[in-house]
């Protein structure tokens, strides 16, 4: 989640928390900060000379004010699109043509405005009446340019099976941070706040959509095909995990496969295996280990030992963990929470308390009124297992703003860099989080410095001189408990 501190704008433009404020002489520009309109866009085209002590920031900020116009212009669009739609439907229909005619006519008309496909004309069109008509503050915050078309997406696909007056609350809960999340966590958030709001609702259409689970194939250019399974998401996140921790072991020196390839290659190997079918990305990792192999014993250096099969079918050492969290209360069944499926999101309730009951799961729970764990199930420089399974618990994902790789995929790094001469960089909770190598490497570029406090929040300050701040989000959703503790005069949750 992302926190920049404001700095003042020049006099005579509005920030975008609405306030008048006289000018900084001292203090760079935050275009970012504007309310998005026609007169900004100007001023944006017509770029004022700036010193150079300022030049590297102020660019960064007319970034941001582009991506506000931008905002603010396609939601004039959606509001257009959908002004002549009703005025065109409605003309058709007088014309004599269908409810289906009238609409199907009136998205080609706009299709052949915009030069688009008539899939994208009504894509278009579907998200013009959805935000104009059932997401009115999201298409208000997006003409604010505090969100981006790409998030008022995702609030209408999240949405699309409520009811209008739920919708609502979803609405009015995920906007007030939307502006500061990536797209990722926004739709985590969105999704968190449907599983909260109707939790009946939502068991019985996770019920009707494990029905519909199966497999497809698509045929595709070059002798490929396309293998799609909708599944419930504890199945696919095991099933992804099985092919990942195959495909990470599977590699060797000179291998050039991806990791999607090789992954691809698990995939095979395990279905097919038992019938002794091998793929082919397979076959020549295993013939190049056999050469390298063959070239050590020649030199003397060494032989083979064991089986160097890169199949797959017997590495199965390590294990696989897939991690569910879990409020206590909804464990107890005293409430619907929902649950936290690591690598998919929240998921119902009802699947959680499944998902904990199963032995080949971990289980960890949380205090509902923080959203903290409270079991995780299980000076050196290497941290024990025990505490780089808390810090990966704590953190869920790089501490990078905005990031989204999962925290144990991540390295495991110390905020002040491990020095046990000095006794300066201790390896405790505090001082240990997970970065993605991308961003491990970003860290200890110069011109970066990172800073980890004990709350937890990570402080980023760029080249640039941009300060952000993440801060891990609660493991499960305290919200509802918060609100509902409050009426409690002890203000303790049920037990």
């Amino acid at each position: 989640m992302f926190d920049i501190p404001v700095i003042v704008p020049p006099e005579g433009l509005v920030d975008c928390f609405g306030e008048d404020r006289p000018s900084g002489p001292a203090e760079p520009v935050r275009w970012s900060e504007y309310v998005p309109d026609g007169l900004l866009a100007d001023m944006l085209a017509h770029p004022a000379d700036t010193g150079p002590e300022h030049r590297e920031f102020e660019s960064l900020e007319r970034i941001g004010a582009w991506e506000r116009v931008i905002a603010w212009a396609q939601a004039g669009q959606l509001r257009a699109i959908d002004s002549f739609m009703r005025g065109a439907e409605a003309r058709n229909a007088a014309l004599g043509a269908s409810t289906s005619q009238a609409q199907d006519s009136a998205v080609a008309e706009v299709g052949l405005m915009l030069r688009v496909s008539a899939r994208t004309a009504s894509c278009r069109v579907d998200d013009a009446w959805s935000l104009c008509h059932r997401l009115p503050a999201t298409l208000v915050a997006l003409e604010q340019g505090r969100i981006t078309l790409s998030k008022a997406r995702i609030l209408h696909a999240e949405t699309a099976n409520l009811p209008d007056e739920r919708t609502a609350e979803v609405e009015q809960q995920v906007l007030v941070k939307a502006h500061r999340q990536t797209p990722g966590q926004l739709r985590v958030a969105t999704r968190r706040a449907v599983l909260s709001t109707d939790p009946a609702a939502v068991r019985k259409r996770a019920q009707q959509a494990r029905r519909d689970r199966g497999v497809q194939m698509w045929p595709e250019p070059d002798g490929m095909a396309t293998l799609s399974a909708y599944l419930p998401a504890a199945d696919a996140v095991g099933v992804f995990v099985v092919l990942d921790d195959h495909a990470r072991r599977a590699g060797s020196p000179g291998d050039e496969r991806t990791m999607d390839a090789r992954r691809g290659d698990a995939l095979v190997d395990l279905v097919l295996g038992p019938t002794g079918y091998c793929s082919a990305g397979t076959k020549a990792a295993q013939e190049h280990t056999n050469k390298t192999d063959q070239a050590v014993a020649a030199a003397g250096t060494g032989g083979l030992a064991g089986c160097r099969c890169q199949c797959g079918l017997c590495r199965r050492g390590g294990g696989v963990d897939v991690k569910v969290t879990i409020p206590y209360t909804v464990l107890l069944g005293a409430d619907d929470l929902p649950g936290d499926l690591a690598g998919y999101g929240p998921i119902p309730a009802a699947v959680a308390r499944d998902l904990a009951a199963a032995g080949t799961w971990r289980r960890i729970l949380t205090d509902p009124a923080s959203g903290r764990p409270v079991d995780y199930g299980t000076t050196r420089y290497r941290p024990p297992e025990h505490l780089a399974g808390l810090v990966i618990t704590r953190d869920q994902t790089c501490q990078f703003p905005g990031c989204r790789v999962p925290a144990h995929r991540c390295d495991i790094d110390h905020g002040v860099p491990h020095d046990p001469a000095n006794g300066t960089g201790s390896t405790s909770e505090n001082n240990l989080g997970p970065k993605c190598r991308r961003h491990h490497q970003i860290k200890q570029t110069p011109g970066w410095a990172v800073t980890q406090h004990s709350d937890g929040c990570t402080t980023w300050v760029t080249p640039s001189g941009h300060i952000y701040r993440s801060q891990p989000p609660p493991l499960t959703d305290p919200e509802p408990l918060l609100s509902r503790a409050t009426s409690d005069p002890d203000g303790l949750p049920p037990f």
